[in-house]
């Protein structure tokens, strides 16, 4: 966006946090909502158009609506998933909702809200084929780490995956692996983690697409990854560590769906194997990966579902692309419909 020529009041990427850690965040939040709402009651934008984020977004489309500015909120809450009760927000505070996934549009209309199925932006883009310089390692198995980008992320589920692939590579030899790092920061932790376990891993930043082409099994963390991989057909097992105790306490009553991963919301079935919440002994998740390594055959068969999965979402971003859809709606709300 800063590339297209928007003028960025501040860099929320640098504050983002998960569960208790972000309530060291507020101040900062609590200041930038402050000058979003002096923003918009000076410039008095066409459209507000919040994109992901609800509890700070639905405040911002809360603010616009209070100045009588449309609102287009990009990527809908997954209000389906938890916190249901925020949909009266969604309703008072947001003229269209532009969906990423293809059973939202549906769940939202019934409860009241303009809701569009837009596409899902990982599919956006046509699948280009790069060499790295230097290449991935090449091996008899090859396995990738997709860890988080958040540091707490990596923590919390890097050391599972570290001896996952430790056993693995001492049954299975030529065992080679790679891991994507959001950024140099997480480059930096990843690597620590790898020395400290005596672990031989290619680390890279900037090319998640390429290591997830390059795998044969992919070992990753809960989130929008985990439909980039499947958009690749590779077979891959999610996980997400949390502590027994916040999950005992709170989680399990927040969260509506049966599974937790998107690849096995959208399948409505275990179609990859998930380990969320992920607590205590790391023995399921080192037994599922020796699995999935020991028999090709299934690995193939989670490939063939995945295609079969994600070909009508990549047939309905072909058709118009998502960025281009919620162009369009945005144009609606314009005045004059420009």
């Amino acid at each position: 966006m800063t590339k297209a020529g928007c003028r960025v009041l501040a860099d929320p990427t640098r504050h983002s946090a998960m569960l208790l850690g972000a309530a060291s965040q507020i101040g900062f939040w609590l200041r930038l909502l402050k000058d979003i709402r002096r923003q918009l009651a000076t410039e008095r934008p066409a459209v507000v158009i919040p994109i992901d984020s609800p509890p700070v977004n639905l405040r911002v489309a809360r603010a616009a609506k209070d100045l009588k500015l449309p609102v287009c909120f990009y990527v809908a809450p997954q209000l389906w998933a938890w916190a249901p009760w925020r949909i009266k927000k969604v309703r008072a505070s947001v003229d269209t909702l532009c969906c990423v996934l293809p059973f939202e549009e549906e769940y939202f209309r019934q409860r009241g809200v303009n809701a569009v199925y837009v596409g899902h932006p990982i599919f956006e883009n046509q699948l280009q084929s790069e060499t790295l310089t230097p290449p991935l390692p090449s091996g008899n198995i090859k396995i990738a780490l997709f860890p988080g980008s958040r540091r707490s992320e990596v923590e919390a589920n890097l050391p599972v995956m570290l001896r996952s692939i430790i056993v693995a590579q001492g049954r299975h030899s030529g065992t080679v692996f790679a891991a994507a790092a959001a950024d140099s920061d997480r480059l930096w932790q990843i690597r620590q983690a790898a020395r400290q376990a005596s672990v031989k891993m290619d680390i890279r930043t900037g090319c998640a697409e390429e290591i997830i082409r390059w795998a044969d099994l992919v070992l990753t963390v809960s989130g929008t990854a985990t439909l980039q991989i499947a958009r690749y057909q590779k077979p891959m097992i999610i996980l997400y560590a949390l502590a027994g105790w916040k999950w005992n306490l709170a989680g399990r009553y927040l969260i509506q769906t049966r599974y937790m991963s998107l690849v096995n919301i959208l399948a409505n079935r275990e179609l990859t194997p998930e380990f969320m919440p992920f607590y205590g002994s790391p023995d399921p998740v080192v037994n599922r990966v020796l699995n999935l390594v020991a028999h090709p055959s299934q690995r193939q068969e989670i490939s063939r579902q995945l295609a079969e999965l994600t070909k009508p979402m990549l047939t309905f971003a072909n058709a118009r692309s998502p960025s281009k859809r919620v162009v369009d709606e945005i144009r609606k709300l314009m005045p004059g419909n420009a």
